[in-house]
């Protein structure tokens, strides 16, 4: 759909605000080939460019079935912002001082000394073996009058051994969830456990090694179009050649399925694109990531209304029954918005950046940030983008549906349905 000159400005000064803020896990390298780890570890954040990280942390949770479960690192992000580009890395700095190549300007860089979460030990090298869980956590529990002293390094996370988190119902546990999660990403070897929010973000078993890298190429809103798990259709991942150029082992290595993978590598600081292929990229107003702006996005505005990300629900456990803190008897809150759902609704309520008290940006999603993605959408009915709801644009509407588009879900559920054509019937007689 092609925008009005005024949709376009609208963009134009949403994207220079910096607000409108979306953030996942980009890029990770655990185990950098030869004994280098401290010099070339590095984990990497992708989002709004200018996005504040305050509050939020990221921790690598390993699993195993005879080592030790623990909190390997965790670093905080208070006081930093992800760069003009949009990339913030985390370097290993223990040794000394990093030896990656310098990384543009515009990024944002900071260390594991720097970040590191004060604990009894000190920062060091991310674990290699068993299987790794790397989170984004928004909001921990409040212990001991701060947030989240348990979201430390050398803290077990699973003391029962049963591949959930622990609550605070498990004797010795320490105080973890309920957590805020904005994005998680796993693998599994030696049979480790993984300790993400959703299976779709676990890459299938990697037999034998562990990936030094992943590298993030594409960011769904629900299960990938290949026939793996989201996070096989989202992730490069395997192992790095060398240390100059920091190319996948062209034997040794996975990505989504179909797409050509010749020349990828870690690319520290900048967008993971080679060849004919490019990463994704956020994009201001688009709710359901399929790279454009419309009406499905719409509607999905229209649905969180008034939602704020510390809206809380009671936490259940696998059976769906809720999960009782023992000190009040009551349900322990979890976190309605996580994964996903977190990074729609914080691109949602910062559609508009000023409409709270004294200017600032409210913290629910108002009227005021869906007229401001209305704008950008303008009319939902015009296809082929002439200003016009023609039969040009009806036609136009029937090829995308019959082809499956994504661009033919107008209610936002993921599927292209007589709920969607419909839809469009109504959009198409209200005209321009």
């Amino acid at each position: 759909m092609i925008r009005n000159a005024l949709s376009t400005m609208l963009a134009a000064s949403t994207l220079a605000s910096g607000l409108h803020a979306q953030v996942v896990i980009n890029e990770v390298q655990e185990n950098p080939p030869g004994s280098t780890d401290e010099f070339y570890e590095y984990m990497e954040l992708y989002g709004r460019p200018g996005m504040s990280l305050d509050g939020m942390a990221i921790a690598l949770l390993k699993g195993g079935t005879i080592e030790v479960v623990e909190i390997d690192e965790a670093f905080s992000l208070d006081g930093l912002s992800l760069g003009s580009n949009g990339l913030l890395v985390l370097v290993n700095d223990t040794g000394g001082g990093t030896l990656l190549p310098p990384f543009p300007p515009e990024t944002t860089v900071a260390t594991f000394t720097q970040t590191h979460i004060p604990t009894v030990d000190t920062p060091g090298k991310l674990g290699n073996d068993d299987s790794s869980t790397y989170v984004l956590i928004r909001a921990r529990p409040v212990t001991g009058g701060q947030y989240g002293t348990d979201w430390r390094k050398d803290v077990a996370h699973d003391v029962d051994l049963n591949g959930t988190i622990d609550y605070p119902i498990v004797p010795l546990a320490a105080i973890l969830e309920p957590y805020q999660m904005i994005d998680d990403i796993a693998w599994s070897n030696n049979a480790g456990f993984e300790y993400t929010r959703d299976s779709l973000d676990e890459i299938n078993e990697t037999v034998g090694y562990n990936p030094d890298a992943i590298s993030r190429l594409r960011y769904y809103a629900n299960a990938g179009p290949g026939p793996g798990l989201r996070a096989e259709e989202e992730w490069v991942r395997g192992d790095i050649l060398d240390l100059v150029t920091f190319p996948y082992v062209a034997a040794e290595f996975a990505g989504p399925t179909g797409l050509d993978l010749t020349g990828a590598r870690l690319t520290p600081g900048s967008f993971n694109d080679f060849g004919a292929v490019a990463q994704f990229r956020f994009v201001v107003g688009d709710l359901n990531f399929d790279g454009s702006v419309s009406q499905s996005d719409l509607t999905i505005a229209q649905s969180l209304l008034g939602a704020t990300l510390d809206d809380r629900e009671d936490c259940l456990d696998g059976n769906g029954d809720p999960i009782i803190d023992p000190n009040t008897g009551d349900p322990y809150q979890c976190y309605v918005y996580q994964g996903r759902a977190f990074n729609v609704l914080e691109a949602l309520r910062s559609m508009d950046p000023t409409d709270g008290p004294g200017g600032e940006n409210a913290d629910e999603a108002t009227q005021s940030d869906i007229d401001a993605l209305e704008a950008l959408v303008g009319c939902p009915a015009d296809i082929d983008g002439d200003g016009d709801a023609d039969g040009d644009d009806f036609f136009g509407y029937l090829d995308l549906f019959a082809g499956g588009a994504a661009a033919a879900d107008l209610d936002g559920d993921g599927d292209r349905d007589a709920d969607d054509f419909f839809m469009y019937l109504d959009l198409f007689a209200q005209g321009c």
